[in-house]
């Protein structure tokens, strides 16, 4: 075994994994089944609904800035998903179970890169560079969220349609306030202790996810897409996710007591598996059963089709 290889064997016998699980520590198919499977895949989904994301090619200055875009995007995806994973197994093998416990999820990784950049490794540098990396994408994530809310309810809801004459000051003003107010409400989830990040960015990555993940899809490859059927796939996959995680549907005993579960937690799969395959039929089977788009939408699908095609 090579040098790496013992360390990690190490790690793994000093945190109490027993030698019959360290040969399988890196094989994915250990101890999981076809749910956790489907579940973890579906986080893929979520990428096409995510508005923080979208608007990054929205604002490309022209359609050959695109092909440069989507090269940055996939090799970031790509390798964030791949260092995700390796922080996972290293984690893993230097903190043991208690460990996890006591520090409790939200904090694991500042707790193993203290470990080993500060306890296992004197190397308080590269401690701090990974605490700045936490911070960086931290800040990162959530200018973008505000930004995309407080467009969201200035420009799409005030000005495009409740004051479609609205001036530009007052907009700007209406976006200020928004900004302000979304901040004290995310503020205010933050005080509870009890609130978990990871929960927070799983629902609400299903819930957009779900709900606006097949109608960006459908609207660039499917030209029959229309309103109606637009509508019907924003509604079905929001109401999928906010029904499978919120509402106590499914009956449940445990020692005798018997109780009311959510679908989430009786089946243990992620809800923007079946919210975005849910949204996809409702868009295509209300798009179909409907009035089809006008032949000015058609053409300018077909406008953006030619210019994709000749920008190859």
């Amino acid at each position: 075994m090579d040098r790496d290889g013992i360390t990690l064997a190490s790690g793994l016998a000093a945190n109490g994994i027993e030698p019959a699980r360290q040969a399988a520590f890196l094989n994915i198919f250990t101890d999981t089944n076809a749910i956790s499977i489907i579940s973890g895949l579906a986080w893929g989904f979520g990428y096409f609904g995510m508005p923080h994301i979208l608007v990054r090619f929205m604002a490309v200055k022209n359609e050959k800035e695109l092909n440069k875009s989507k090269v940055v995007a996939i090799v970031w995806v790509t390798l964030s998903l791949i260092f995700a994973c390796v922080i996972g197994v290293i984690g893993r093998a230097y903190m043991n179970f208690e460990e996890i416990l006591t520090s409790g999820t939200e904090n694991i990784f500042i707790e193993m890169i203290k470990k080993v950049f500060m306890s296992e490794i004197n190397a308080p540098v590269i401690a701090g560079i990974f605490l700045c990396g936490i911070l960086a994408a931290i800040m990162s994530t959530a200018d973008s969220q505000l930004l995309v809310s407080a467009s969201a309810i200035a420009e799409d809801i005030y000005k495009g349609v409740i004051k479609r004459d609205a001036d530009d000051k007052k907009v700007l003003r209406l976006s200020r306030i928004a900004i302000v107010v979304i901040a004290i409400i995310a503020y205010v989830i933050a005080l509870d202790p009890d609130s978990s990040i990871m929960g927070l960015v799983s629902d609400a990555w299903a819930g957009l996810g779900a709900a606006f993940g097949p109608l960006v899809l459908m609207s660039l490859f499917w030209k029959r897409t229309n309103l109606p059927g637009a509508i019907a796939g924003l509604v079905s996959g929001a109401l999928t996710v906010i029904i499978w995680d919120y509402i106590p549907l499914v009956s449940k005993t445990v020692d005798g007591v018997a109780s009311h579960v959510t679908i989430y937690k009786a089946t243990g799969l992620y809800s923007l598996s079946v919210g975005f395959v849910i949204s996809l039929v409702c868009i295509i089977v209300v798009s179909l059963c409907t009035k089809a788009p006008s032949q000015e939408i058609v053409d300018e699908f077909e406008h953006v089709d030619d210019v994709k095609e000749a920008s190859k």
